[in-house]
Protein backbone atom coordinates (compact mmCIF):
# COMPACT_ATOMS: atom_id res chain seq x y z
CA UNK A 1 0.00 0.00 0.00
CA UNK A 2 1.46 3.55 -1.37
CA UNK A 3 1.11 5.60 1.70
CA UNK A 4 2.10 10.04 1.24
CA UNK A 5 2.69 11.86 3.55
CA UNK A 6 2.42 15.11 4.13
CA UNK A 7 3.90 16.76 7.36
CA UNK A 8 6.56 19.50 7.97
CA UNK A 9 8.63 17.86 11.02
CA UNK A 10 11.50 16.20 10.57
CA UNK A 11 11.32 13.73 13.45
CA UNK A 12 7.75 12.92 12.91
CA UNK A 13 8.58 12.13 9.13
CA UNK A 14 11.39 9.85 10.51
CA UNK A 15 8.79 8.07 12.84
CA UNK A 16 6.12 7.94 10.64
CA UNK A 17 8.71 6.59 7.52
CA UNK A 18 10.37 3.57 10.05
CA UNK A 19 7.23 2.43 11.53
CA UNK A 20 5.22 2.24 9.11
CA UNK A 21 7.86 0.74 6.24
CA UNK A 22 7.72 -2.07 9.44
CA UNK A 23 3.91 -2.93 9.13
CA UNK A 24 4.87 -3.45 5.14
CA UNK A 25 3.54 -0.03 3.96
CA UNK A 26 5.56 2.18 1.47
CA UNK A 27 4.85 5.98 2.33
CA UNK A 28 6.55 8.54 0.76
CA UNK A 29 7.53 11.89 2.61
CA UNK A 30 6.80 15.58 1.57
CA UNK A 31 7.49 18.54 4.13
CA UNK A 32 5.35 20.72 2.09
CA UNK A 33 1.82 20.87 0.13
CA UNK A 34 3.56 21.77 -3.47
CA UNK A 35 5.71 18.72 -2.41
CA UNK A 36 2.76 16.64 -2.07
CA UNK A 37 0.89 17.79 -4.79
CA UNK A 38 4.19 17.27 -7.26
CA UNK A 39 4.15 13.51 -5.83
CA UNK A 40 0.78 12.96 -6.42
CA UNK A 41 0.96 14.46 -9.81
CA UNK A 42 3.48 11.62 -10.96
CA UNK A 43 2.40 8.28 -8.76
CA UNK A 44 -0.64 6.90 -7.46
CA UNK A 45 -1.50 6.42 -3.87
CA UNK A 46 -3.94 4.53 -1.74
CA UNK A 47 -3.97 6.80 1.54
CA UNK A 48 -2.87 10.28 2.48
CA UNK A 49 -1.83 11.02 6.00
CA UNK A 50 -1.75 15.29 5.87
CA UNK A 51 -0.62 17.54 8.69
CA UNK A 52 -2.70 20.40 9.32
CA UNK A 53 -0.65 23.15 10.28
CA UNK A 54 1.99 23.33 7.17
CA UNK A 55 4.72 26.06 6.33
CA UNK A 56 2.83 26.44 2.63
CA UNK A 57 -0.37 26.21 3.05
CA UNK A 58 -3.49 25.11 5.51
CA UNK A 59 -4.24 21.20 5.37
CA UNK A 60 -7.70 21.99 5.26
CA UNK A 61 -7.65 24.40 1.98
CA UNK A 62 -5.18 21.14 0.56
CA UNK A 63 -8.01 19.00 1.82
CA UNK A 64 -10.70 20.67 0.15
CA UNK A 65 -8.68 20.76 -3.03
CA UNK A 66 -7.93 16.65 -2.83
CA UNK A 67 -12.01 16.08 -2.38
CA UNK A 68 -12.12 17.61 -6.03
CA UNK A 69 -9.42 16.28 -7.89
CA UNK A 70 -8.56 13.33 -5.70
CA UNK A 71 -11.86 12.29 -4.50
CA UNK A 72 -11.35 8.38 -4.19
CA UNK A 73 -8.03 8.73 -1.57
CA UNK A 74 -8.63 8.55 1.58
CA UNK A 75 -7.29 11.21 3.73
CA UNK A 76 -6.45 10.65 7.04
CA UNK A 77 -5.63 14.32 9.43
CA UNK A 78 -2.79 14.10 11.68
CA UNK A 79 -2.26 17.74 14.12
CA UNK A 80 -1.29 18.49 17.23
CA UNK A 81 -4.98 20.10 17.19
CA UNK A 82 -7.67 18.80 19.83
CA UNK A 83 -10.55 21.19 18.93
CA UNK A 84 -13.37 19.76 18.22
CA UNK A 85 -14.27 22.24 16.04
CA UNK A 86 -11.38 21.59 13.78
CA UNK A 87 -12.16 18.31 13.79
CA UNK A 88 -15.67 18.62 12.56
CA UNK A 89 -13.98 21.25 9.77
CA UNK A 90 -11.93 18.32 8.66
CA UNK A 91 -14.99 15.87 8.77
CA UNK A 92 -17.11 18.28 7.13
CA UNK A 93 -14.58 18.92 4.43
CA UNK A 94 -14.26 14.68 3.23
CA UNK A 95 -11.53 14.21 5.88
CA UNK A 96 -12.13 9.74 6.91
CA UNK A 97 -10.07 9.98 10.37
CA UNK A 98 -8.29 12.08 12.17
CA UNK A 99 -5.37 11.93 14.62
CA UNK A 100 -3.92 14.35 17.39
CA UNK A 101 -0.80 14.46 18.00
CA UNK A 102 0.87 12.92 20.11
CA UNK A 103 -0.10 9.16 19.14
CA UNK A 104 0.39 5.93 19.35
CA UNK A 105 2.21 4.55 15.71
CA UNK A 106 -0.22 1.36 16.14
CA UNK A 107 -3.06 3.21 17.03
CA UNK A 108 -2.40 5.00 13.48
CA UNK A 109 -2.07 2.08 11.45
CA UNK A 110 -5.30 0.52 13.02
CA UNK A 111 -7.03 3.47 11.90
CA UNK A 112 -5.37 3.22 8.15
CA UNK A 113 -6.49 -0.39 8.24
CA UNK A 114 -9.51 0.44 9.17
CA UNK A 115 -10.34 3.26 6.76
CA UNK A 116 -8.61 0.72 3.69
CA UNK A 117 -11.24 -1.82 4.78
CA UNK A 118 -13.92 0.70 4.36
CA UNK A 119 -12.67 1.28 1.06
CA UNK A 120 -12.66 -1.73 0.09
CA UNK A 121 -16.31 -2.59 0.94
CA UNK A 122 -17.57 0.12 -0.61
CA UNK A 123 -15.74 -0.86 -4.07
CA UNK A 124 -17.69 -3.96 -4.30
CA UNK A 125 -20.78 -2.54 -4.12
CA UNK A 126 -22.88 -3.25 -7.38
CA UNK A 127 -22.44 -0.47 -9.37
CA UNK A 128 -26.07 0.24 -10.45
CA UNK A 129 -27.06 0.15 -6.92
CA UNK A 130 -29.71 3.28 -6.54
CA UNK A 131 -32.42 3.93 -4.29
CA UNK A 132 -35.44 5.65 -5.08
CA UNK A 133 -37.78 7.20 -1.97
CA UNK A 134 -40.55 9.16 -3.34
CA UNK A 135 -38.99 12.22 -5.39
CA UNK A 136 -35.60 11.43 -4.25
CA UNK A 137 -33.08 9.47 -6.18
CA UNK A 138 -29.54 8.63 -4.68
CA UNK A 139 -26.74 7.03 -6.57
CA UNK A 140 -24.03 5.36 -5.38
CA UNK A 141 -22.11 4.93 -7.90
CA UNK A 142 -22.38 8.20 -9.61
CA UNK A 143 -22.35 10.17 -5.96
CA UNK A 144 -25.54 11.72 -7.14
CA UNK A 145 -28.52 13.02 -4.90
CA UNK A 146 -31.62 14.23 -6.57
CA UNK A 147 -34.63 15.86 -5.33
CA UNK A 148 -37.66 16.10 -7.77
CA UNK A 149 -35.01 15.62 -10.51
CA UNK A 150 -32.92 18.41 -8.92
CA UNK A 151 -29.11 18.04 -8.13
CA UNK A 152 -28.45 18.54 -5.06
CA UNK A 153 -24.72 18.79 -4.11
CA UNK A 154 -23.46 17.13 -1.34
CA UNK A 155 -20.42 16.65 0.79
CA UNK A 156 -18.59 13.19 1.09
CA UNK A 157 -20.49 12.90 4.99
CA UNK A 158 -23.83 14.36 3.80
CA UNK A 159 -24.01 11.93 0.97
CA UNK A 160 -23.23 8.88 3.05
CA UNK A 161 -25.80 9.81 5.55
CA UNK A 162 -28.18 10.28 3.36
CA UNK A 163 -27.69 6.78 1.57
CA UNK A 164 -28.43 5.53 5.09
CA UNK A 165 -31.50 7.39 5.90
CA UNK A 166 -33.10 6.64 2.48
CA UNK A 167 -32.01 2.94 3.00
CA UNK A 168 -34.15 3.20 6.05
CA UNK A 169 -36.39 5.48 5.61
CA UNK A 170 -38.69 6.40 8.91
CA UNK A 171 -36.36 4.23 10.86
CA UNK A 172 -35.27 5.73 13.90
CA UNK A 173 -31.32 5.83 14.22
CA UNK A 174 -29.36 7.37 17.22
CA UNK A 175 -26.45 9.97 17.16
CA UNK A 176 -24.37 7.14 18.10
CA UNK A 177 -25.28 4.89 15.33
CA UNK A 178 -24.65 7.23 12.81
CA UNK A 179 -21.03 8.37 13.89
CA UNK A 180 -20.45 4.68 13.65
CA UNK A 181 -21.48 4.20 10.28
CA UNK A 182 -20.60 7.08 8.15
CA UNK A 183 -17.12 7.70 9.56
CA UNK A 184 -17.18 3.84 9.86
CA UNK A 185 -15.65 3.47 13.03
CA UNK A 186 -16.78 3.76 16.67
CA UNK A 187 -16.56 7.40 17.92
CA UNK A 188 -15.93 8.32 21.32
CA UNK A 189 -16.78 12.03 22.45
CA UNK A 190 -18.98 14.83 21.11
CA UNK A 191 -21.78 13.64 18.39
CA UNK A 192 -22.02 17.67 17.19
CA UNK A 193 -20.85 16.54 13.84
CA UNK A 194 -23.68 14.64 13.12
CA UNK A 195 -25.77 17.25 14.48
CA UNK A 196 -23.99 19.76 12.17
CA UNK A 197 -24.49 17.38 9.22
CA UNK A 198 -28.12 16.83 9.70
CA UNK A 199 -28.69 20.38 10.12
CA UNK A 200 -27.11 21.40 6.53
CA UNK A 201 -29.33 18.41 5.16
CA UNK A 202 -32.25 19.98 6.41
CA UNK A 203 -32.21 23.37 4.98
CA UNK A 204 -31.47 21.32 1.43
CA UNK A 205 -34.26 18.86 1.58
CA UNK A 206 -36.58 21.75 3.45
CA UNK A 207 -37.94 23.30 0.19
CA UNK A 208 -39.22 19.75 -1.21
CA UNK A 209 -41.15 18.51 1.52
CA UNK A 210 -38.87 16.24 3.26
CA UNK A 211 -37.35 16.26 6.84
CA UNK A 212 -34.90 15.06 8.87
CA UNK A 213 -36.94 14.93 11.76
CA UNK A 214 -35.57 14.62 15.28
CA UNK A 215 -37.20 12.16 18.19
CA UNK A 216 -36.27 13.46 20.90
CA UNK A 217 -34.21 10.84 23.13
CA UNK A 218 -33.67 8.62 20.26
CA UNK A 219 -32.22 10.18 17.50
CA UNK A 220 -33.23 10.76 13.48
CA UNK A 221 -35.19 9.58 10.63
CA UNK A 222 -36.25 10.61 7.35
CA UNK A 223 -39.41 11.82 6.53
CA UNK A 224 -41.83 13.00 3.49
Amino acid sequence: MNLLIIEDDASIQMLLKLSLEVEGFHPTISGTISEGLAELSSRTFDLILLDLMLPDQSGFELLKSLRQSYKDIPVILLTAKNEMNDKILGFQLGADDYLTKPFETRELVMRIRAVMRRMRSESTLPTSETLQVGVIEIDREKRTLRVADQLIKTTSKEFELMWLLCKNPKKVFSREHLLDQVWGYEYYGQTRAVDMLINRLREKLKPHGYVLATVHGMGYKLEV
